[in-house]
């Protein structure tokens, strides 16, 4: 299967494309990049980067390069303290890909399901634009409208395309652990960057279950994935 990553540069996106890289289900990995990735990445031939400059318009070679895809996680975001910038840099980017790979890309003649797009969201996201919030209410307010024109954006492409949100609270490294005195309040609003990846990664390939998927949903996912792995190298 051939899949489209952005973000793959951050925290979360990088190992959602070094999960990539060892399934051997993916066959193809196309990275929209605003910069060029580390060679030590480059030089795996399941992988090609294309860069972009612009994230909200795609060349008829672009489009060609994307081509045979079957599924995008979004994993591309950025902070800034602008609303206009950040807006163009996350809203605007999201919702011009997520339209691209709906109208743009044709589905796989050998392929049962919809064009699938993977968005990483976050669990404050609030989709009620119109509730009063106490803190951090642009960011909240602009992902939680990111995930509503999703899930209508799927209403009007039914047929070629399929939306899913993931909302990870607390992303930690891999071998980060929480102690016993932060656990009690941290315990339900974490999950490793590992655990996140697989199960985001699965959610691509697989393309079904919940369209919003909250933090508790994606750690029990993922650390089955996880662990299946671990057996299955193990054998």
């Amino acid at each position: 299967m051939k899949i489209i990553l952005t973000g793959s540069t951050g925290f979360i996106g990088n190992e959602i494309l070094h999960q990539c890289m060892n399934r051997p289900d993916i066959s193809s990995i196309v990275a929209l990049s605003r910069r060029e990735l580390p060679t030590d990445v480059t030089s795996n031939p399941k992988l090609e980067v294309i860069i972009l400059k612009d994230f909200t318009t795609y060349s008829d070679d672009v489009l060609k390069r994307l081509a045979g895809a079957e599924a995008c996680i979004w994993a591309l975001g950025s902070a800034t303290t602008n609303p206009e910038a950040g807006r163009k840099a996350n809203f605007d980017t999201t919702l011009a890909g997520a339209k691209t790979f709906a109208t743009s890309l044709p589905p796989q003649p050998d392929s049962q399901k919809p064009f699938r797009v993977v968005y990483v969201s976050g669990m404050l996201a609030e989709r009620d634009q119109e509730k009063t919030l106490w803190f951090g209410q642009e960011g909240r307010r602009m992902r939680g409208q990111i995930e509503n024109e999703l899930v209508e954006l799927q209403k009007q492409h039914n047929d070629s395309l399929a939306t899913f949100v993931v909302r990870p609270w607390g992303v930690l490294s891999k071998g980060k652990t929480v102690m016993s005195a932060v656990a009690s309040v941290t315990v339900g609003f974490s999950i490793k960057v590992d655990e996140l990846a697989a199960a985001v990664v699965n959610i691509a390939l697989r393309g079904d279950g919940s369209q919003i998927v909250d933090n508790g949903v994606l750690v029990r996912q993922g650390k089955q994935i996880l662990n299946c792995n671990l057996r299955l190298s193990n054998q």
